[in-house]
């Protein structure tokens, strides 16, 4: 199978992750999604039901560090073209910084803005070395400039810390040739974890 239609999508069970994996599946990519452990994987793996051979479904937990190094070792051998990472939560619905608590803002900064990159950091060497893509799903939200209504604080705060630390590696992945990208999917009714 040619690396290049080889593409790993972190939090592809559901929602953007899930949309995503259905689309590059038509397009003829080998296709590896993952999900937390316990979660419902059932649409995932019927993504693959007419050709299985070019889906597998893995769990990881990205803010649980045991389980990302099971994740990590469960890939060696593997080459990806794209590393699309797609988990996120909308934390709190209060989106108070009054109300919040230490326990939910470490929650969604881990789950947001550390554990996408950290994990993407980890799993570089098996992305193609030349012209290999790391992508990571952000939001409109993130921008400090284009904040003009002051809504959703905190899951803001977490995606704009996201493309900080994502830009950070932009530097070291475009050297090695590779491509990085920050997606804003526009507004779609997808149901989000909290």
């Amino acid at each position: 199978m040619e690396n290049k239609k080889r593409i790993l999508i972190v939090g592809a069970e559901k929602g953007l992750g899930l949309g995503l994996a259905n689309e590059f599946f038509k397009r003829g990519y080998h296709v590896t999604g993952t999900c937390r452990k316990g979660d419902d994987q059932s649409k995932l793996e019927a993504v693959g039901k007419s050709d299985p051979d070019r889906l597998v479904v893995k769990n990881v937990d990205i803010v649980n560090m045991a389980s990302v190094q099971e994740f990590e070792s469960s890939l060696r051998g593997q080459v990806f073209g794209i590393m699309f990472y797609n988990a996120g939560i909308f934390g709190p619905l209060h989106q108070s910084l009054l109300e919040v608590t230490d326990e939910e803002v470490a929650g969604l900064f881990l789950t947001n803005a550390i554990g996408p990159v950290r994990l993407a950091k980890r799993l570089e060497k098996y992305l193609e070395k030349k012209g290999g893509m790391i992508a990571f799903m952000t939001s409109h939200r993130a921008s400090i400039a284009g904040n003009t209504e002051g809504a959703v604080e905190l899951y803001s705060a977490s995606k704009a810390a996201l493309n900080s630390l994502s830009r950070s590696l932009y530097f070291h992945v475009q050297k090695a040739g590779r491509t990085m990208l920050n997606v804003h999917p526009g507004w779609v009714n997808t149901d989000m974890a909290l």
